[in-house]
């Protein structure tokens, strides 16, 4: 009896998904074309046309911030070469920040494709999972945004990468929860892309609390993009003065600064 009954639940729960499917489709992150239906790519969140454009980013990289570098003799970029931070240990990224990707979290943010973020968290679980055991952090910190923005655009995109790369590694053995607890955004900062560095560091000036920590001793921060490092350094900054003794970051796609 209870056997046919888990039948039937399995059965219903598969005919649940099947709808969803066709009533919510699969769409590439990439161009946002819906992929055929019953279709591998459906799975893969890439149409044939765009496997291409996204760039993986291959050895050399800078040792700091993980971006591409031309030169294997280096060990850093030209950015970290010359604002190298002692705020964090070290990060590490997917992919290359072209237009595609651009593009593809542009939607993200302000198009609401918020499931394109699922795809990147597994991804980055998987391309990434040795290094999550090699550095053993306490937690994920997803980088928080105000709460005027998340009204705005009702979730946070770093909280729902972070919990992704969470349930993903928990499914290949490995327990590093989220953590919203300890970094808090209580300003509402421009937008940073639009400022230079020296007004990005002037917007983030204040711009976090951190709460009182106890038990933790690494951390490692999620965010989407890394571009010059002002937000990632910043809250780095004070979760060091917190007490936290080391601090690491993961992004879906870091800059080039070669």
């Amino acid at each position: 009896m209870i056997e046919t009954q888990n039948c039937v639940v399995s059965y219903l729960f598969m005919i649940f998904n099947l709808i969803k499917k066709f009533v919510f489709p699969s769409r590439c992150v990439i161009c946002d074309n819906v992929l055929p239906f019953g279709n591998k790519l459906e799975n893969e969140h890439l149409c044939d046309n765009c496997k291409s454009k996204l760039e993986f980013i291959k050895d050399p990289t800078c040792k700091k911030c993980g971006a591409s570098i031309s030169n294997e003799e280096d060990k850093f970029c030209m950015r970290c070469k010359e604002k190298f931070s002692k705020n964090f240990e070290y990060g590490f990224g997917l992919f290359r920040y072209n237009d595609s990707i651009k593009q593809s979290l542009h939607r993200v943010k302000y198009v609401g494709r918020k499931e394109y973020l699922y795809f990147y968290g597994k991804l980055i679980a998987r391309a990434f999972y040795k290094k999550f055991l090699e550095i053993n952090p306490d937690c994920l910190i997803p980088v928080p945004i105000h709460k005027t923005r998340l009204k705005a655009r009702n979730f946070n995109q770093s909280f729902i990468l972070a919990e992704t790369i969470s349930k993903e590694l928990l499914n290949m053995g490995i327990d590093i929860p989220v953590n919203t607890n300890i970094v808090f955004r209580n300003k509402n900062t421009k937008v940073l892309n639009k400022l230079d560095n020296d007004d990005r560091k002037l917007e983030l000036n204040n711009a976090f609390t951190i709460n009182k920590v106890f038990g933790i001793d690494k951390v490692l921060i999620i965010d989407d993009i890394y571009t010059t490092g002002s937000t990632i350094n910043e809250i780095a900054k004070c979760l060091k003065n917190a007490g936290i003794n080391k601090i690491y970051f993961s992004v879906i796609s870091v800059l080039d600064n070669l």
